[in-house]
């Protein structure tokens, strides 16, 4: 039963979940589907980001008898239950079924492909890699690259396979390895429990070594449900995904779930939406393929926004969602004008198996909140301290947003990195009777939680600015900036200041063809802002902000050149007679924010310890 408000929701958990879904595992719902609609078209690749772009179609039949070959082929390659197989892979049918084969045989591994080979090898080694999917040079050139350095790297035997492209070439092909392969049900397969791991997918990793967190088989089919009603998917659906299959929301929401409900995945080209000829085209895509559901995170609504509908037919969609960071209003706003159907927002975690609130699609979306808790997963915002709820905040009351259930993954495969993950309950807390109780685990975000019980994120905590020990929110900075007619995106960071420890700041990328001088920017937002010391101290016009391989505004590296933009000014100020000073900061791992400084090699002593003493100010050391 699709959900409406927060009681449908509640009125779902009268019925305990395994009462309402008789399946163990994901792969049961879409094999169901295949056998129902054999003939019904599954998953769609788009080739190109043009109008014109060819398009490969595969039926529920031929995806099911990919799963069914896939999986022999990894059961006798040797693939154990505690085994992965790993995909350095984009969106495309055979992504996604490989990505049922392994549930059926052991854990599926799918990794971003733009990692560095280190930290591919890496994850290979913890997850216990025996095969490994690469994608064609045809597909998406650079990956095959990277391969010797990979494999260099390793200790433990792999078979490497690739994916699209002709059968010939020098690492076998996938499509020759699984054609002999039987294509019914392995007979070897035997329904799981709940609580066994099916996929391990990595989180962070971009500035640090990432970390594997294990999905389990009812989280998959749980989250697989819960978005089912949250977006009220059914055969009739038509999926537009362009987030690669190494996210959640590409991976689950988008590729996995409508799956289970026989619903159609269109694949939006091996880049997704960072194709810029997709996205220069989107609204004749929609025209031409009439998706129902159009997901996007808010960077790629912005450019997508940024492109007139010019007379395009765009009523087939039905639902708009945005998800991965908070999607300023004004933006919001401009998607239900555009499209006509209103901005379902939800928000969630690699950690979570996926989303874990939303915006009620069929009752009331609150522009800027992240919508209601989804079914049988508790949410909390509190307070904490040394690791445990000190309290439970009021409504309106900002603090740490905990989460808790049986969607709530079992943990990270390194046990270090669960250390301080967890939060021990209040005591004497109430709970409903569906709960499973224990610890809560710490999102990291700030939120606050309205009288209605629909959830405002406010930032995440380690993205507040704290100016002379009073904390200041991004979205109050962002919020102002998105209302500008010539910004499409903007994101506020903390600058360091050697008396206030930080000061606000903010990068702006602007839309095609407009120009505003920074000034002008700041004069606007000091007109707006209503808190004074969240003014920023200065606005910084780039070409492109740096994302994520999500979309993700990537503000690690905003803060950095945050800091080596203040660096270089108190540098020449310091030594005005001293030329060419190059500062780059840079993260490190395991030491934190370091700033290289070059000086010239005429450079004199005194002058070198007033840089030296300028940077112990920022609290940072030289590279």
């Amino acid at each position: 039963m699709p959900f409406a408000s927060l009681q449908d929701i509640k009125a779902l958990e009268q019925v305990p979940f395994d009462q309402q879904v008789r399946a163990s595992t994901a792969y049961e719902l879409m094999a169901e589907q295949a056998l129902r609609q054999p003939d019904t078209i599954a998953v769609s690749f788009m080739q190109t980001g043009a109008v014109d772009t060819p398009v490969e179609d595969v039926t529920y039949g031929q995806f099911l008898a990919r799963v069914h070959q896939m999986a022999h082929l990894f059961h006798h390659i040797g693939v154990e239950s505690h085994n992965a197989v790993s995909m350095l892979l984009p969106g495309t049918a055979d992504t996604f079924a490989a990505m049922f084969a392994a549930h059926l045989v052991g854990r599926a591994n799918p990794i971003n492909f733009m990692l560095e080979p280190d930290h591919i090898a890496a994850l290979l080694q913890a997850a216990q890699s025996r095969v490994l999917l690469v994608p064609d040079e045809g597909l998406l050139p650079g990956i095959i690259e990277k391969l010797p350095d990979i494999l260099a790297k390793l200790d433990q035997p792999i078979a490497v396979y690739r994916v699209g492209g002709p059968v010939q070439g020098n690492i076998p092909a996938l499509a020759e390895a699984i054609a002999d392969m039987p294509t019914t049900r392995p007979v070897f397969w035997t329904p799981p429990a709940a609580q066994d791991l099916a996929a391990l997918f990595h989180t962070g990793g971009t500035t640090s070594a990432p970390k594997l967190a294990g999905h389990t088989h009812g989280g998959i089919l749980r989250h697989a449900w819960v978005m089912a009603q949250a977006w009220h998917g059914d055969p009739q659906d038509v999926f537009l995904n362009g987030l690669p299959p190494f996210h959640v929301g590409g991976g689950y929401a988008a590729g996995l779930m409508p799956l289970t409900r026989g619903a159609r995945v269109i694949i939006a080209t091996a880049a997704g939406m960072r194709n810029r000829d997709l996205i220069g085209n989107l609204w004749k895509h929609v025209e031409r393929f009439r998706p129902t559901v159009l997901a996007m995170v808010p960077t790629s609504w912005g450019a997508a926004l940024n492109t007139p509908v010019d007379g395009a037919d765009v009523s087939s969609v039905r639902l708009c969602h945005a998800g991965g960071a908070a999607m300023p209003v004004e933006m919001a706003k401009t998607v239900e004008r555009t499209l006509g159907c209103q901005i379902v927002e939800g928000w969630g975690m690699t950690e979570l198996h996926g989303f874990g609130t939303m915006n009620p699609g069929l009752g009331e979306c609150r522009i800027g909140s992240v919508g209601h808790r989804v079914p049988f997963v508790e949410l909390c915002v509190a307070q904490v301290e040394q690791g445990r709820i000190t309290r439970q905040c009021a409504p309106d009351e900002i603090g740490r947003l905990l989460v808790r259930g049986a969607q709530v993954f079992p943990g990270y495969l390194d046990p270090a990195h669960n250390q301080g993950a967890w939060v021990e309950p209040q005591e004497n807390e109430i709970a409903p009777d569906w709960s499973i109780g224990g610890p809560w685990l710490d999102t990291g975000d700030l939120a606050r939680m309205d009288a209605e019980e629909y959830v405002w994120l406010t930032g995440r905590a380690k993205d507040t600015i704290i100016r002379g020990g009073h904390n200041i929110d991004p979205l109050t900075i962002e919020e102002v900036l998105y209302t500008h007619p010539a910004v499409e995106v903007a994101a506020a960071v903390g600058q360091p200041d050697e008396y206030a420890g930080e000061l606000p700041m903010a990068f702006v990328q602007l839309k095609t063809g407009a120009s505003v001088d920074p000034e002008t920017l700041r004069d606007f937002a000091r007109d707006r802002i209503a808190e004074r010391a969240a003014l920023p101290a200065a606005i910084v016009v780039l070409e492109t902000l740096p994302t994520t391989a999500v979309g993700k505004i990537f503000k690690p590296e905003l803060r950095l050149l945050a800091a080596q933009r203040v660096i270089s000014d108190r540098i020449a100020a310091a030594l005005p007679d001293v030329p060419d000073v190059v500062v780059h900061c840079v993260m490190d791992a395991r030491r934190g924010p370091l700033a290289r400084v070059i000086l010239p090699e005429t450079v004199s002593l005194p002058d070198m310890e007033k840089v030296q003493s300028l940077l112990s100010l920022f609290r940072l050391r030289t590279h």
